[in-house]
Parts: structure tokens; C-alpha cells; sequence
């Protein structure tokens, strides 16, 4: 009889704890801790692609800069994203152009998180090159981008070496060469003046106004395409070709001329 009570006591038990706890609205969680569904997207892919070099607040680490000082904000982001040149796969990579990993949805979710972190840096600029001025845009490229970019937009190389880090920005090892512009789209070109990645300086809006950047922007487009009078374009490449073609061409042909034309001693 007393060990049937108990059998019956410790059944009791049993049930009434297993009531209790589907009496419990959700398992216990330490306190400040979210569960994955309740962090947006765009912090997701922040996490797992970007802080492992820049930190969970942007505050850098010893395999990144951070991007929460100088002109680091929407519009760098923007720009290393949407050109590919972010995520790398070693810190000690060396940036370079290439197709982008992410979605234009995705890119946008990731610049929006980053918004949340108090970087001062410009926003994403809004462009309009359909009322720019073309020549002004011309001019303003010639006097401040052509040295290291070229005349073209096909890039040049800089005076800088490669290792060189850079105060400000996401770029922390820099290469020997300036990137060609005319791969860009109109917005990068824009978020470039205003953020200088790189060796770039910063074009902020006390050096160009808005109606500068897209000048420029308009220019910058223009060479992708140019109008070329006269003949082949020869690459875009500048005087090295133009030179070649000079004197491979012109002095080769002079030279045949003048064999056709002209005697041996012994044939007069």
C-alpha cells in the first residue's frame, strides 16, 4: 500500500511539472540576447561578410580599419560594395574591381545597417547628368583627375607604392596603378569624388558643388563611348600607341618608299 502512495505521489509530480512548463511563454534567454529571425538581413550579412575585419560596430580590428570615422559612411560602402571590391578574402588582398557578391537589395540592406553605426561620411550623392555640363565637366576632369586616371579614364600609374594605408577610408593597402573610371556606374563615380577611397583625395562640397560632381559625371560617361573624328581610337591608351603606330607604320613605310625609289651603287 505505501509504496503504491508513492508510485502515485511521484506520477503527480511528473505531471504537474510537465504542465508548468507549457505554462512557460518561451525558453529563457540571457538578457540583451535576440533570436536570428528578429535581426534584420542587412545586419546578417554585416556580421558574417564584413565584421570579421571591421568589428560588430565598425570599430575595426587589427585585420581592418574602421569605418565609422572620416568619410567612411553610406556612400563608401556604397561604392566598395556595388564595385565588388568588398568582401575580400584576405586582408592583406589588394582591392580590386570585380562582380559584385550581392544583390542591389542586399547592398542596400548592408548600407542601411551601416547608417545605424554613426558613421560621418556623405550619403549615397543622387546624380542627374542629363542637365550637366559637358565641357565644364571636361575641364574640372582634365585639371583634377587626368593625372592619375589618364585623359581617358583608362587609369595611370601613381607615384605612391603599393602597402601605403590610407586614413579615413575602407582601403587599407593601396596597388601602384589608378583604376580606370569608365568601368563605373554614374552614382560610383559620384560617391568616389565625395569619399576619396584610397590615395584619392576627398572632392567635398567646399571644393565641388553638386552641379561640379555631376559636370564630371557626365564627362566621365562621355569617355566611355567618345566620339572619335579622324580615325581609330588605337585603344585609348595615349601617346605610347599613338607613338608606335608613328614610327613602326610612318617610318616603315618611308623606308619601303624610299628602297622602291631609290638606287644601289653598281646598278647606275
Amino acid at each position: 500500500m505505501r509504496r503504491r502512495s508513492v508510485v502515485i505521489l511521484l506520477a503527480a509530480l511528473a505531471l504537474g511539472a510537465c504542465n508548468y512548463a507549457d505554462d512557460q511563454p518561451a525558453p529563457y534567454r540571457a538578457p540583451g540576447a535576440l533570436p536570428v529571425s528578429s535581426i534584420p538581413d542587412g545586419e546578417k550579412l554585416y556580421l558574417r561578410d564584413c565584421a570579421w575585419c571591421h568589428g560588430n560596430a565598425g570599430a575595426g580590428t587589427e585585420n581592418g580599419p574602421d569605418i565609422v570615422t572620416g568619410t567612411n559612411g553610406p556612400a563608401l560602402v556604397d561604392f566598395v560594395l556595388s564595385s565588388g571590391r568588398m568582401p575580400m578574402d584576405s586582408p592583406r588582398q589588394l582591392m580590386a574591381r570585380q562582380d559584385t557578391v550581392y544583390t542591389r537589395a542586399e547592398i542596400d540592406e548592408i548600407v542601411d545597417f551601416t547608417r545605424t553605426l554613426g558613421a560621418p561620411g556623405p550619403d549615397i550623392p543622387l546624380v542627374n547628368i542629363e542637365d550637366a555640363d559637358l565641357v565644364h565637366g571636361g575641364e574640372l576632369y582634365q585639371e583634377n583627375c587626368a593625372a592619375c586616371h589618364s585623359t581617358t579614364g583608362i587609369g595611370g600609374a601613381l607615384t605612391q607604392g603599393a602597402g601605403a594605408e590610407s586614413s579615413g577610408t575602407l582601403y587599407r593597402r593601396t596597388s601602384l596603378l589608378a583604376p580606370p573610371v569608365v568601368d563605373a556606374t554614374a552614382v560610383e563615380i559620384a560617391e568616389a569624388i565625395r569619399v576619396g577611397p584610397g590615395t584619392m583625395p576627398v572632392f567635398a562640397e567646399e571644393t565641388f558643388e553638386d552641379d561640379d560632381v555631376d559636370a564630371i559625371v557626365a564627362y566621365v560617361t562621355y569617355l566611355k563611348d567618345p566620339i572619335d573624328r579622324g580615325g581609330t581610337d588605337i585603344g585609348r591608351v595615349g601617346p605610347v600607341a599613338e607613338g608606335a603606330i608613328g614610327w613602326i607604320v610612318g617610318l616603315g613605310l618611308l623606308l619601303i618608299f624610299m628602297r622602291w625609289i631609290g638606287t644601289k651603287r653598281g646598278e647606275l
